[in-house]
């Protein structure tokens, strides 16, 4: 039994240190994009792989009828929503979704935040992220309305109709809209995970201690 104990912390240790490796990684990437070149997203690029990740600036018109909110965001202990709104690209009926920053919800949560949306051609920067892949969920339910949990690729594209990119655009800069664009903390959440797989080492030491001491007592 405390050889399995100590098999499953080190087993453990391992795993923290592999999601600081590669938490680590992404983390890199992302704050490099915030200070590089930005690229022009256009209806050409559909290679997601190449576009992740990157500073971008894209030039097109909202289509703020389909404006969604992603609901369940806390920002410095409110409850809101990030809002998300389709831009049609200039010259083009493709689309990038762009999640412009947060909102408090209103106080009743039957009613949904107001948003203004500039009308005719506007230019946004931003950085590249990618959709929601994989979420726990009890039980699968196709988004309704205009407040979703997740949004996926496949499911925004068969909703909505529209041909979208392959990536989200991550607004930055202020514009006026009210809208919150604090897109998290600058500390590198790998070392939040070698301090796990630091707690998970001192586990195994303790287990293997008193297992050593159990053996000598025999």
């Amino acid at each position: 039994l405390i050889v399995l104990l100590i098999l499953t912390c080190l087993g453990m240790a391992r795993l923290q240190l592999w999601r600081a490796d590669t938490r680590g990684e992404r983390f890199e990437r992302e704050q490099a994009a915030l200070v590089s070149i930005p690229i022009k997203l256009s209806a050409h690029q559909r290679e997601r792989e190449k576009l992740l990740d990157r500073a971008a600036t894209v030039r097109g018109s909202w289509i703020p009828e389909k404006t969604l909110f992603l609901d369940n965001k806390i920002y410095r202990s409110r409850v809101g929503y990030h809002v998300l709104t389709p831009l049609q690209l200039l010259n083009s009926k493709a689309v990038v979704l762009v999640n412009r920053g947060w909102i408090a919800a209103p106080r009743l949560r039957s009613e949904l935040p107001t948003i203004s949306s500039q009308t005719g051609d506007v230019e946004i920067d931003g950085v590249t992220r990618s959709f929601e892949t994989r979420t726990f969920e009890l039980q699968k339910t196709p988004p309704q309305g205009a407040v979703w949990q997740h949004v996926r690729e496949a499911d925004y594209r068969q909703i909505s109709g529209l041909d979208v990119l392959p990536v989200l655009l991550l607004q930055t800069g202020a514009n006026g809209d009210g809208l919150i664009r604090d897109w998290g903390s600058p500390d590198n959440p790998a070392t939040r995970h070698f301090g796990y797989a630091a707690m998970w080492l001192v586990f195994a030491f303790m287990a293997a201690a008193y297992g050593l001491l159990a053996w000598r007592k025999k």
